[in-house]
């Protein structure tokens, strides 16, 4: 759900992926964590998905499972 402060973005790495979910967590640089599914993907294929791998994330503040981070766009890096 939206709180008003709209789209953030930053830097961060894959921190962890669940293939079998097709979900996973990304860290940013300054370590907070940001869920993503497969609708923030864009044209990245989720078996081509890497921890560790460098990436830029657009992110909103929302009530995911038990994170209060949604990614809404990744770009990878």
């Amino acid at each position: 759900m939206e709180d008003g402060r709209g789209v953030l973005k930053a830097d961060g790495t894959v921190w962890r992926w669940n293939n079998k979910r097709a979900t996973g967590i990304i860290e940013t640089a300054a370590g907070d964590h940001i869920w993503f599914g497969l609708d923030s993907l864009g044209d990245r294929n989720f078996g081509d998905i890497a921890v560790g791998e460098s990436v830029e994330v657009e992110y909103e503040h929302a009530q995911q499972d038990s994170h209060n981070l949604r990614a809404v766009r990744i770009t990878w890096l």
